[in-house]
């Protein structure tokens, strides 16, 4: 089996709130995505987008419908 490692860092926030988890979208196989948030089972996909959704399904049943999903921000240091 191999990894293909984190394509994109995901974080759960209650809308204009401060982030209340964090996960990760994979690439689990050659056009397949898994995604991951403790707790919570994880959820498959074939784009990033489908994953983000199914992500954002599960987070919104376990912390209320005033939550968002999101990729998370990238900083870079200048």
């Amino acid at each position: 089996m191999r990894n293909y490692g984190i394509d994109e860092e995901v974080v759960v926030r209650p809308i204009d709130g401060m982030q209340l988890s964090e996960g990760f979208i994979r690439e689990d196989q050659p056009q397949h995505f898994l995604g991951c948030l403790p707790g919570l089972e994880p959820a498959g996909g074939d784009t990033l987008d489908d994953v983000l959704f199914r992500l954002a399904k599960k987070a919104k049943a376990y912390y209320g419908d005033d939550v968002v999903v999101e990729i998370a921000p990238r900083i870079v240091a200048t």
